[in-house]
């Protein structure tokens, strides 16, 4: 029987049992997107809506004839780089014109596509590369969003797109600022980092503000990336226009569409040359170039990357001293061990233990308290059901257990190991937040309502939550009393704002959000009566498409975090996001230690929201119960949780 058991582990249709209901949890942020900031959507929708209509529909098709037009793009490439340049763009249209029938207008509507999304790509582009070659805290934070907006592919971020723009050319161009704003954010920022620092100095030192310094000596030497820039985004616009047209977005994508649809060889030989030649001439007239350099853009980019200037390196105080000697680097001296530092590892020694043996022990009677919620027969399930058990604790006990250990380790290492003891294990900052973990994974487990009347908490609930109790006071002493000689990180006003926003979707999520899908119903009984009186109002096809909408409509029931017949999880949530928002606000204080213990405070509550979130995910995760899920609230009180998890983190180091 162990034999077959372990089998069955190992094989890989085993993994279906289970299932993260990810694409659940993004249908209910979509239709709670599109149902309650429909105005805001709008907003964003409408200049990018109006600026298509300009270019397009009046300047290109209406008010411009094709003569006109094509002396436009003559001037525009003669200007922008040669009359040769001029000629063969004016050129180039002329011939996309000739094409087919209608080839005009659908070329102008891809021309026009692709200068709406450049120029809003430009107006947010450079100013965003500009702020983050200034600060490079704001560009470690936008390196990450770039490289997912690059990385990801154009059909993932369509799909939201769709769902909460609609579909034609106005939502086709948003997808296209998705997939073509990086380009020119990379390379303004990569243009300003290369402008030699002794040109910025020597205009510095005659007086220049920085503003002019900007104008007329940053972005004059950066100009030839910056074009660069410019010209991918371009590029990547235009790559666009086949993915846009699925969503009939127009332009040549359209043809393009259609051929591959009908397999017409002669249709997408149309369209195909028509794109090629618009690339062709948008690629020629973006290009930088000097009527004296001949070379190609890549050419010019090569040679400028090796002739780049590098920072100078700043010398670091004391390299010229005299190295130390083997013995003196080997032999460290090992932290000491202060009252209160013993008092929180011993703290976490004992209420560590507690909180493992509890996960061993009987956390419920007669019933299960989160699989009540999940199966129906669970409500009446008599017998002992312990924390690791799934009609028992579950992940809750689990992951209090864990947190034990971990806590108990930490302990160990800081009274018997003296040269652990600088460790974060061994740490009153790992002591306060372990026993914030424990004791709030326990307090949210006892303060979930049972579905029927049969159950009652068993005596390892309560033990959990002496021991992590016990674990919390000790390291609040030890952390109260520990004292570091660095200053904390400097509190902004900026911070305090994204605290306060970070506060109110944490309090959203808790509260109105929905922490059980439940899509169980009876569909015979309901099919039935439907049809019933679908069939009263209209004896024809009419009914169907009634049947149809109320079963959309009944197919799911949401259980939220405060309603008075729910769990009652978003209780917890909601004190302890509130613990932590006057946690963050209490860092306005301007005496350091304050800061750097409020810092450790709000990093144990982000961890002790995070795994209360994680916990009830996985819980419901293991039922692996058909048709129910746990709702989207669960997955954003983890996002919220681990955002509040890594400001307490930085807010609690030094600057």
């Amino acid at each position: 029987m162990s034999a077959t058991l372990a089998s069955d582990f190992w094989d890989n249709e085993n993994l279906d049992t289970w299932e993260i209901p990810f694409g659940l949890w993004t249908e209910e942020i979509t239709f709670w997107l599109t149902t309650h900031i429909k105005g805001f959507l709008d907003a964003v929708k409408w200049p990018v809506d109006k600026l298509l209509e300009l270019i397009i529909d009046n300047l290109l098709q209406d008010w411009l004839p094709w003569p006109a037009v094509l002396l436009l793009f003559f001037l525009v490439g003669a200007l922008t780089r040669n009359v040769r340049v001029g000629l063969g763009s004016a050129a180039a249209l002329a011939v996309c014109g000739l094409l087919g029938n209608e080839y005009w207008d659908l070329t102008m509507e891809t021309v026009g596509m692709v200068i709406v999304a450049v120029l809003i790509c430009t107006a947010f582009g450079i100013p965003l590369g500009i702020v983050a070659s200034r600060f490079d805290r704001f560009w470690n934070r936008l390196r990450p969003i770039l490289d997912g907006m690059q990385v990801i592919h154009p059909f993932v971020y369509l799909l939201p797109i769709i769902f909460l723009f609609g579909v034609r050319r106005t939502p086709g161009v948003l997808a296209t600022l998705v997939f073509a704003l990086p380009p020119i954010v990379r390379l303004t920022n990569l243009g300003l980092r290369q402008v030699p620092g002794d040109v910025v100095e020597a205009a510095r030192a005659f007086g220049a503000p920085e503003r002019r310094v900007l104008r007329e000596v940053q972005l004059p030497l950066a100009r030839p990336a910056i074009m660069a820039g410019l010209n991918q985004t371009l590029l990547l616009s235009l790559s666009m226009v086949g993915i846009v047209a699925i969503i009939a977005g127009g332009g040549l994508g359209k043809p393009i569409l259609t051929a591959l649809n009908t397999a017409d060889i002669p249709l997408g030989a149309s369209a195909g040359a028509g794109l090629y030649f618009v690339g062709v001439l948008l690629d020629r007239i973006s290009q930088p170039g000097d009527s004296i350099d001949r070379r190609s853009l890549f050419s010019r980019m090569r040679d400028a990357w090796a002739t780049r200037t590098d920072p100078p390196v700043p010398p670091v105080p004391g390299m010229a001293t005299e190295p130390k000697s083997a013995v003196e680097t080997v032999a460290q001296e090992a932290p000491g061990l202060t009252s209160s530092h013993r008092l929180g590892a011993a703290a976490a020694l004992t209420g560590g233990l507690l909180a493992a043996v509890s996960a061993l022990l009987t956390w419920g009677r007669n019933a299960g308290l989160l699989s009540g919620w999940a199966r129906f027969d669970d409500t009446d399930l008599p017998g002992l059901h312990s924390g690791v058990d799934a009609t028992g604790g579950s992940w809750f006990g689990i992951t209090l257990g864990v947190v034990g250990l971990v806590a108990a380790w930490g302990g160990v290492l800081a009274l018997w190991s003296p040269r652990s003891r600088a460790r974060f294990i061994a740490s009153p900052r790992a002591f306060l937040t372990a026993g914030l973990v424990a004791a709030s994974l326990a307090v949210a487990y006892l303060a979930v309502s049972p579905r029927g009347g049969n159950y009652s908490h068993g005596t390892g609930a309560w033990l959990a939550l002496i021991g992590g109790l016990i674990v919390l006071a000790g390291g609040f002493v030890a952390a109260l009393r520990a004292r570091s000689g660095d200053e904390p990180a400097r509190v902004r006003t900026r911070e305090v704002i994204g605290i306060a926003v970070l506060a109110l979707f944490l309090a959203f999520a808790g509260a109105s959000g929905s922490w059980i899908l439940d899509q169980r119903s009876d569909a015979a009984q309901i099919a039935a009566e439907l049809a019933a009186e679908a069939e009263g109002v209209d004896q024809g096809g009419l009914a169907a498409e009634v049947l149809a909408e109320a079963l959309a409509e009944t197919r799911r029931v949401t259980v939220r975090g405060l309603d008075s017949d729910g769990p009652g999880i978003g209780y917890v949530v909601l004190a302890l996001t509130l613990a932590a928002t006057a946690v963050a606000l209490g860092r306005l204080v301007r005496r350091p230690a304050a800061q750097q213990f409020l810092g450790l405070a709000m990093f144990g509550l982000g961890c002790a929201i995070t795994g209360i979130g994680f916990a009830w995910i996985a819980s419901f995760v293991r039922l692996a119960t058909p048709a129910l899920s746990p709702g989207a609230s669960a997955f954003l009180t983890v996002v919220g949780g681990l955002i509040f998890a890594a400001r307490g983190w930085r807010a609690g180091r030094p600057a």
